[in-house]
């Protein structure tokens, strides 16, 4: 099960061991096939790439291990996940400056929605596809926001 993946569209993902020593091939509908097979121990384990480069009883060292390997491959990871600071939507830690707002194109929010596995219809208007996300008011001051479910 991913516990946790990039925000950044990179193949990172910290995965919780709910079948030791399995091996599972996922097909896409483009022909493609991704192979993971789950060690036969540890609790969580790190897949960079569909290579296991890190496996570990506790999610802190995996978390920490996964910082690691995005600051790798981007320079805008979130770290640690906070309560109250950051969403997980479908598994990608999100922040509030991550939010698209209006002056983000169409497609930076396709990107973003993409991203986080949020299916919309191509032919949605930014707008439509603004409608989605939430803002949270405290008066007349905007403190979060929120995708709708």
């Amino acid at each position: 099960m991913i516990v946790r993946r990039s925000s950044q569209g990179h193949r990172v993902r910290i995965h919780r061991n709910t079948s030791p020593g399995v091996t599972r091939v996922k097909t896409y509908p483009d022909g493609t096939k991704e192979t993971l097979t789950y060690p036969s121990s540890y609790a969580y384990f790190l897949d960079v790439d569909g290579e296991i480069v890190k496996r570990s009883n506790s999610f802190k060292v995996i978390e920490e291990c996964y910082v690691d390997e995005c600051a790798k491959k981007y320079d805008n990871g979130h770290g640690r996940l906070v309560i109250g600071t950051h969403h997980v939507i479908n598994g990608v830690a999100t922040s509030q400056s991550d939010y698209p707002t209006m002056d983000n194109t169409k497609a930076e929010i396709q990107d973003f929605y993409d991203k986080r596995g949020v299916s919309y219809s191509s032919s949605e208007t930014k707008s439509e596809l603004l409608s989605r996300i939430v803002p949270q008011l405290s008066g007349t001051e905007e403190v979060s926001k929120h995708l709708k479910v």
